[in-house]
């Protein structure tokens, strides 16, 4: 959704932005860079995790003294660097989160305004709020309601009676509001249990390319605030999941399953039927999750089975 944005601009105009006390010198900056492709007037970021704990990504290590070489850079860190390293330091609670606020102001555009490409349907009793985009060959469903500032991308349907927030992202290729996989065994063969419930999705929520979210079988399908889904994951049928929780790449979340707030649940993982997760659960990747876990459980393999208890929060 994001492309360059050249610009040049001052150290000092970047640290009133962050809100950070600054008093080196002010040279201007023209890029953003990772630490593995480092280039004159740039910033960067480097960060300890402070909690090795919790840390789902451990440190990576770089020789910073390698800094030296480039002229009119500026690191956004929490680390104290050693004297040798003589480079000026934005310090910073969250280096990385800072780092990518730079980008998103004074690096980058979004391609994507507000429209509705003329190749998708939407069908006349949809709803759809103010600055709402659609892409190419999307489907809009009657019942459907879109709130304010909300983008779907190509190739996306929403059926059914469905209602997502505003400032959410839906990715492209995505389907929301299916026909859950239920079906009982008859004489004549499986039969298919009709789902006629409905799905809520609340705000900023973001889902992934090729995932889908099932209707209900009679109540709902939940997603609340802030969820953050990956790609090619599948949320079942009456799936409950909570504000703030992030699915990663390639999991299965089966029917009726609650997931609590603020969980992380990493690539591969299968929720089986109906199990619940409290709040602030991590599960280990590729992990089977047969069975209820309380809150601050970190939770690995299959059957999944808990490590140890987490008393910090995932983010």
């Amino acid at each position: 959704m994001y492309t360059i944005r050249k610009n040049n601009i001052s150290v000092k105009a970047v640290a009133d932005f962050l809100d950070i006390s600054y008093s080196g010198p002010n040279f201007f900056i023209s890029s953003a860079n990772s630490l593995n492709n480092i280039s004159d007037n740039s910033v960067l970021f480097y960060a300890i995790a402070k909690d090795k704990s919790n840390q789902i990504i451990k440190n990576m290590n770089y020789d910073l003294k390698k800094l030296k070489q480039f002229k009119n850079i500026i690191l956004i860190t929490n680390a104290t660097l050693d004297k040798t390293i003589d480079i000026p330091i934005l310090f910073s609670k969250n280096p990385k989160l800072d780092f990518y606020r730079v980008i998103l102001e004074f690096f980058s555009e979004n391609n994507f305004k507000n429209g509705i490409h003329p190749s998708s349907v939407i069908e006349d009793g949809a709803i759809l709020g103010k600055d709402v985009y659609v892409g190419s060959h999307c489907y809009i469903g009657n019942n459907v309601k879109i709130g304010n500032n909300t983008k779907v991308f190509d190739n996306t349907c929403i059926y059914g009676e469905t209602e997502i927030g505003s400032n959410c992202v839906i990715k492209s290729n995505t389907t929301i509001g299916s026909e859950g996989f239920g079906f009982i065994p008859t004489d004549d063969g499986l039969f298919h249990l009709p789902h006629v419930g409905s799905i809520l999705i609340g705000n900023d929520v973001w889902i992934g390319s090729n995932s889908t979210v099932e209707k209900s079988h009679l109540d709902q399908t939940i997603i609340e605030d802030d969820v953050k889904i990956d790609d090619l994951v599948q949320i079942g049928h009456n799936t409950i999941i909570k504000q703030s929780t992030q699915i990663t790449s390639g999991c299965v979340i089966v029917g009726r399953v609650k997931i609590g707030k603020n969980c992380w649940i990493s690539p591969h993982c299968v929720i089986d039927v109906g199990c619940e997760l409290g709040d602030n659960c991590i599960v280990g990747t590729s992990s089977l999750v047969r069975t209820n876990f309380s809150n601050n459980s970190v939770i690995v393999g299959s059957p999944g089975r808990l490590l140890r208890k987490n008393e910090s929060s995932v983010r």
